[in-house]
């Protein structure tokens, strides 16, 4: 049977169309900001570049498929820029260690712990590391002026991790050593081991891995909080960073074992409370 179309008065076809598009319109514009606005996600630079993206985007392509909203990796080579950026609004979830984070809570409260990711022993804590090189005859209250590895001024193990180490197993100060900042855990690991400095400081982690290396550690920091993973209140919704925290804790085993080697063993809530110990090591903003 032929398909038959009663012609409309063109008033009438007129209104229609208007009701059409103003129902479809919530739908278009939640396509349109879904499509134009991903969350935006920045990891801490603790290793390379390409370790680092190769870690974190089985967890990027995770929170993309639960939330259904598109997540976008951001990468930045200094820790300062992340925390610039995320000041300003241009990020919406960071990868931050304890020292990044107490530094920006100084300046921005509306920063949120989402979780903890637990360390290889199951805990949501580390170390800092004094490490040197095996068989080096070194005295550590002998360190003053000698040649001294950290990472960068914003990490955790960099200066405020090693001047509680120096302080507390030298009885010296940073300010008597010949620091220097290298970057990355990875380069003061490999710093120490060409002989190019005589000592450093890194994430008990990174001790521990580049240990057949000839890495030896000579002293540890008290206890801080695990690296952690941070929402900005001020782009996201509370449902938003709700969802995700809640998506994360429920994460399973099978999941994120695939994730880079620092994030891979679980999580834990977390909260702002745990970083009263870690205030005790000093204040980032006096950082020379």
């Amino acid at each position: 049977m032929p398909a038959y179309h009663i012609p409309l008065p063109g008033s009438l076809r007129l209104r229609l169309l208007g009701i059409s598009i103003l129902l479809a319109l919530p739908l278009l514009l939640s396509s349109v900001a879904t499509a134009t606005q991903p969350i935006r996600f920045a990891p801490l630079p603790m290793e390379s570049r390409e370790v680092i993206v190769r870690a974190f985007n089985p967890l990027v392509a995770y929170l993309e498929k639960q939330l259904q909203d598109p997540v976008e990796m951001v990468y930045f080579d200094d820790r300062q820029e992340i925390l610039t950026a995320f000041e300003q609004d241009e990020l919406d979830l960071v990868f931050l260690g304890p020292l990044p984070y107490v530094a920006l809570r100084q300046r921005m409260p509306e920063v949120e712990p989402l979780v903890f990711f637990m360390e290889p022993a199951g805990d949501a804590r580390y170390r800092c590391a004094l490490i040197t090189f095996f068989g080096d005859d070194i005295v550590l209250s002998e360190l003053r002026g000698q040649p001294f590895g950290l990472t960068s001024r914003l990490s955790t193990c960099g200066y405020l991790g090693a001047e509680a180490m120096v302080r507390d197993h030298a009885d010296l100060s940073l300010k008597d050593i010949a620091y220097r900042y290298l970057g990355t855990h990875e380069a003061v690991i490999f710093a120490v081991v060409r002989g190019e400095v005589v000592a450093g400081s890194v994430k008990d982690e990174f001790a521990h891995k580049y240990a057949p290396l000839g890495i030896t550690i000579r002293a540890y920091s008290d206890w801080v909080p695990a690296t952690g993973l941070f929402a900005n209140a001020r782009t996201l919704d509370a449902d938003h960073i709700q969802r995700i925290r809640s998506i994360l804790l429920a994460t399973p085993p099978e999941e994120f074992d695939q994730w880079g080697v620092t994030i891979r063993h679980g999580m834990a809530p977390a909260s702002d409370d745990a970083y009263a110990g870690f205030r005790e090591f000093g204040d980032p903003a006096e950082i020379p």
